[in-house]
């Protein structure tokens, strides 16, 4: 299917925009709907329809900041990092907590996967957004702390760790206002 076939099966659920009202108001229930079945996705085929329609940029990160039923599916990390590019205007703290736990999880890999990981990371750093850099950056400290690696092999991580840029300008606490959107068991 090519790429113009594709975007005719989305443009049938993209209804009316009203560019005043509350965000559940500037879009009809098909078009929301449409956004959180992407939302519960891998996340490319939402950066897909956003390309075509910036339009609705503002109004996806509003509708990803109330989501908390996925449906299990991990983000793709290019297809999240192209999101968070698209949207730097709209980076509400709840927005950027809910992508990143969509994020494959790491806490359960060994050694040689978490080294594979880190060199991917690595390799790939400049098609990765700097806040997902940084939050695996330190999710990947956290698995060195949390699990009994040999010096040696921490050694290696933590020279490699170097070599990643830190993110220091998003505050990943929940002290701002939507605070109170966070859920303990999405953690």
């Amino acid at each position: 299917m090519n790429e113009k076939e594709k975007l005719e099966n989305y443009e049938r659920f993209l209804g009316e925009f009203k560019e005043q009202g509350n965000h559940w108001d500037k879009i009809e229930k098909r078009t929301a709907t449409l956004f959180q079945v992407l939302i519960d996705g891998d996340l490319k085929e939402l950066v897909f329809v956003l390309k075509h329609y910036p339009k609705y940029i503002e109004i996806v990160c509003d509708h990803f900041r109330y989501s908390y039923n996925y449906g299990g599916n991990e983000a793709d990390i290019y297809a999240a990092s192209k999101l968070l590019t698209m949207s730097e205007g709209y980076h509400q703290k709840q927005f950027v907590r809910n992508l990143i736990r969509k994020l494959p999880k790491i806490s359960d890999f060994d050694i040689t996967k978490l080294n594979s990981f880190l060199a991917e990371l690595l390799e790939k750093q400049e098609q990765i957004h700097s806040i997902i850099l940084s939050f695996y950056k330190n999710e990947i400290e956290r698995n060195i702390n949390t699990n009994n690696y040999h010096k040696l092999q921490i050694k290696v991580l933590e020279k490699n760790l170097q070599k990643l840029p830190i993110n220091n300008d998003f505050d990943f606490s929940a002290s701002d206002r939507d605070a109170n959107l966070d859920i303990p068991y999405m953690d």
